[in-house]
């Protein structure tokens, strides 16, 4: 039986870069991927003379967040971003940039203006609700705002929900809306939070990768040290015997000091052995995965011009529009455009009639 100080279950980019800085750590690695490829959602593939990926990708928080901490410290070969720019919301028929301070809010009229008023009123009251001990993060978004915004405010509120979260408005825990990117600030508390969607200036710290997300991928495998890191495709863990520190796989057994799992968290019951509370496992039970279709177009000539991507709100199903080739013109044969459109699925899917449905949106 083969033993390894640690050994990482999935190849994903956030496998990969616990693998690098383990590795770059002096730490004797395994990284174990049951596909074979790796960076599980972000990857990249040509098609006709495109490149595309699995998905339209924005990476947020490299200015200062933990990805931007890992790079500095273990990349040898930094990736080259490109700033995303402007997420531009359709709605009614009009457009406008997404309202991220309170300046933009109040000019937001792509809603009512009564509704804007209830929603900066609502905001505040959640620091009243925080400061009475309740539990913020039990509640949902459409437990905060209620049943008395028009129409076209709702459509916009569960379409900003099902892009965060991949549920509507009344499954989508607020805080998600309050978001302190705490690695900012010094201090977590709720008043900052609100403070922070009051005043910042918008998505300053959001970037594609030139090159796509392949040149991302490249750049972390780039700069694991393989005499540390020894990654393994096509093997599944199909047990975990965490009181052995054991684990079993397609091809092997293994045994380790430390086991870090980087799959689907909802898988982990069946793994492990026998040693997890009910409680947790409930709680895991309670996770569902969400399903994205996403459709690229390759356009003979550069449609999309905004420099940004556009939120559809009112498409069924709701849209998100990515036209990565502005990031890099590269990425489309000469003179062509490639955008992909995001769609989330529903839990139950046929997934011909979703295409169709896909389609419609799009050329509607």
């Amino acid at each position: 039986m083969e033993h390894r100080d640690f050994i990482i279950v999935g190849a994903g980019v956030s496998g990969l870069l616990t693998a690098l800085a383990l590795g770059k750590e002096g730490k004797d690695v395994l990284v174990l991927e049951k596909a074979n490829y790796l960076g599980g959602v972000c990857r990249s593939y040509n098609v006709d003379g495109y490149q595309v990926d699995t998905g339209p990708h924005i990476i947020t928080r490299v200015a200062h967040g933990p990805l931007k901490i890992l790079m500095d410290k273990y990349f040898d070969i930094l990736p080259n971003f490109i700033p995303h720019g402007k997420y531009y919301v359709i709605l009614n028929n009009r457009v406008k940039p997404f309202p991220w301070n309170l300046k933009d809010w109040v000019s937001f009229d792509l809603i009512p203006q009564i509704d804007r008023l209830y929603l900066m009123k609502t905001l505040f009251s959640i620091s009243y609700i925080f400061n009475t001990g309740e539990d913020i993060s039990k509640k949902s978004v459409g437990d905060v705002v209620g049943n008395n915004l028009s129409e076209s405010t709702i459509r916009f509120l569960n379409c900003m929900s099902y892009f965060m979260t991949g549920a509507p408005m009344n499954k989508t825990p607020v805080e998600r809306f309050i978001d302190a990117e705490h690695y900012k600030t010094k201090s977590r508390g709720l008043l900052d939070k609100i403070y922070n969607i009051l005043m910042k200036e918008g998505a300053q710290d959001q970037v594609y990768p030139k090159g796509g997300l392949r040149s991302f991928i490249t750049s972390i495998l780039s700069s694991i040290p393989e005499k540390k890191v020894d990654i393994r495709t096509e093997e599944e863990v199909i047990k975990i015997y965490d009181n052995e520190k054991t684990i079993e796989t397609t091809k092997n057994e293994y045994s380790y000091n430390t086991l870090i799992y980087s799959g689907f968290a909802s898988d982990i019951p069946r793994l492990v052995d026998n040693t997890l509370s009910p409680r947790y496992i409930t709680s895991l039970s309670k996770l569902h995965k969400v399903n994205i279709l996403t459709i690229w177009l390759g356009l003979n000539k550069k449609i999309f011009k905004r420099n940004g991507s556009e939120i559809w709100v009112d498409c069924n199903p709701h849209t998100w529009v990515v036209p990565v080739s502005n990031y890099d013109s590269s990425l489309a044969p000469k003179g062509k455009q490639l955008v992909g459109f995001a769609f989330r699925l529903p839990d139950k899917f046929n997934e011909n009639k979703e295409k169709k449905r896909a389609l419609d949106a799009i050329y509607g």
